[in-house]
């Protein structure tokens, strides 16, 4: 039997911290060594710019970075990415890992100041979470064909149980944020919750266990978040977090923009392109800073084929692996790596994964090199030619419309330089072999909105960026046939027409999600990446290395950004001017 609990406890008595007035609390104490600057000091606020407008400020329905951005500094899950205490100040973990007991914080509220149960826990999973009418990402919950059960021991005890072991289970514990029942209770009942929490809700009717809660939100302009007062971590002087009392987030839609606002002051964090470098480093002697890290396994930058596009023909040429495989041929790489990254990043031919399980560099492994020749004998063998001599191929005897010319249009991010240009280079290459391609940049909440906010998905082709990272039964959500994120092609999740290769993804995952053996769940994993390598159910291109950029004279503590303008440890940002 494993146990974890929480060693260094402080509570309200013991440190004399001036707060709300409530209950005794159990806070989190953070070790020094959690602090890259140090200790901070209270008080001031950070802007940083988002790249849309939030769509919604409900954490479990979310999908889009935009939104991220704000719902990640407003809530927090029971445990952490790493397993450590978050919400839960300890666990316990059942000798045949079937089952978790956990106990809540003792005296820790919600940002409106009303306490926590265990009631809060059964209702974001069973209500929430594992309701067939939410929106929420639950095929990495459902294991040997269910979902867990939670019940409620005590006001601060909940248990949950898995039909069978489940070694990723701190993983998905650490991706829940855990819900008021108090504030979202009517609004299941109901049938309302995809909409609860949309972005016209007045801030007092939002509340979350995150550092900041909201204070305003002014579509098309910005979000003001401010400090929660019943956060629940402290420093190790016992200063309650987060330093900061407030957090700006203005929408700003063009990369050029954000960096010139970034240079001029008027941010103190933005996530930079590889192309602005060269500007920042230069007023490195006035502050500001970079941070460069290697290029990981995990961020998926890809070209997504809708399988059940409305166009007859482009829907059996999609589904075509040969003409899926010469796409991936016609992408070339390098280029895009060189032109749009200044050579800071690594091809990719299979999905991101975690570092832990990768095997993609591994000889043997299926790639797709820069090669327009394969990609043109492809194209051939499946009998698109140039019939007429206008230099686009047609579609032959066998399609629904014989005759008709190739031709399909990408969407990309408008503002988005690096997308924008991968687009460029991949559709003039393609145009090269004979397929007439257009490139229409659109609002970033509207792709999305084509892309997973509609059935059938409402576009043709799209170049994306999918983020990714923990245990890879997360995964699940986009590469299983009932993936929330299954996008490519959301028909798997009826069943029509499923691949047998498809069948054979939803199989390896499944089983590796139950598999506690270490090595055997990593061959799982190698075959599961290869198949889709294999497939290219998603043209994959490239890991970019991460770029951060700050200014240091303003801000201590900073940890980084993910999804481009999520805030990593805001809690404990602070003010150094």
């Amino acid at each position: 039997m494993r146990k974890l609990t929480l060693l260094l406890i402080l509570s309200l008595a013991l440190v004399g911290v001036s707060l709300p007035a409530q209950q005794t609390t159990n806070f989190l104490v953070l070790p020094l060594e959690s602090l890259p600057d140090g200790l901070g000091r209270r008080g001031g606020s950070v802007t940083i710019d988002n790249i849309d407008n939030p769509k919604t400020f409900n954490p479990i329905v979310e999908q889009e970075n935009s939104s991220n951005a704000v719902t990640a500094l407003l809530n927090a899950p029971l445990v952490e990415a790493d397993g450590s205490p978050a919400v839960a100040e300890s666990y316990e973990i059942s000798a045949d890992e079937r089952s978790i007991t956990l106990v809540l914080r003792e005296g820790i509220r919600f940002s409106d100041g009303v306490a926590v149960t265990a009631e809060d826990v059964v209702f974001t999973f069973n209500d929430v979470l594992f309701n067939p009418a939410v929106q929420s990402n639950k095929a990495s919950w459902r294991v040997a064909g269910a979902f867990p059960t939670v019940e409620a021991l005590d006001a601060s005890r909940v248990r949950i149980t898995t039909p069978v072991a489940v070694p990723g289970l701190l993983s998905l514990l650490a991706s829940v944020p855990i819900l008021p029942k108090h504030l979202l209770a009517d609004a299941v009942a109901s049938g309302e919750f995809n909409r609860a929490w949309g972005v016209d809700t007045a801030p007092e009717k939002i509340a979350g266990l995150g550092p900041f809660k909201l204070r305003s939100y002014t579509p098309g302009h910005q979000v003001v978040l401010e400090r929660n007062p019943f956060y629940w971590k402290v420093d190790p002087n016992g200063t309650q977090l987060p330093y900061l009392d407030r957090i700006i987030i203005p929408v700003v839609s063009d990369d050029n923009v954000r960096l010139l606002r970034f240079i001029n002051g008027q941010t103190e964090i933005y996530p930079p392109r590889a192309e602005d470098l060269p500007l920042i480093q230069a007023h490195a002697s006035s502050g500001f800073r970079v941070l460069v890290s290697p290029a990981g396994t995990v961020d998926i930058n890809v070209f997504a084929f809708n399988q059940d596009v409305a166009d007859a023909n482009l829907q059996q040429l999609f589904r075509d692996l040969r003409f899926r495989q010469a796409m991936a041929y016609a992408a070339d790489r390098e280029s895009m790596i060189s032109t749009n990254l200044n050579g800071l990043g690594e091809p990719r031919y299979g999905p991101g994964i975690d570092s832990t399980y990768w095997i993609g560099d591994q000889s043997g492994f299926p790639s797709y090199p820069f090669n327009l020749a394969q990609a043109r004998s492809l194209l051939d063998q499946i009998g698109l030619r140039d019939t007429d001599g206008d230099g686009v191929r047609e579609f032959p005897a066998g399609f629904p419309r014989p005759g008709a010319p190739v031709q399909f249009n990408i969407l990309t991010v408008q503002g988005s330089s690096v997308l924008t240009s991968d687009a460029l280079i991949f559709s003039d290459d393609l145009t090269k072999l004979g397929l007439k391609v257009t490139v229409t940049p659109v609002n970033f909440n509207t792709l999305v909105d084509r892309l997973i906010g509609s059935f059938p998905p409402d576009y043709q082709v799209a170049r994306i960026s999918l983020g990714g990272g923990g245990d890879p039964n997360l995964l699940r959500d986009i590469y299983s046939s009932q993936g929330e994120l299954h996008f490519w092609k959301f028909s798997d999740g009826l069943g029509w027409d499923v691949p047998d290769w498809q069948k054979e993804v939803d199989r390896l995952l499944e089983e590796q999600a139950t598999t506690a053996d270490l090595n055997r769940r990593f061959e799982l994993l190698a075959q599961f990446q290869t198949i889709v390598a294999e497939n290219q159910p998603l043209i994959f291109l490239y890991n970019a290395q991460g770029l951060e950029a700050y200014r240091e004279d303003r801000v201590g503590n900073f940890s980084g950004t993910t999804l481009s303008a999520t805030l990593v440890g805001s809690e404990l940002l602070f003010r150094r001017d």
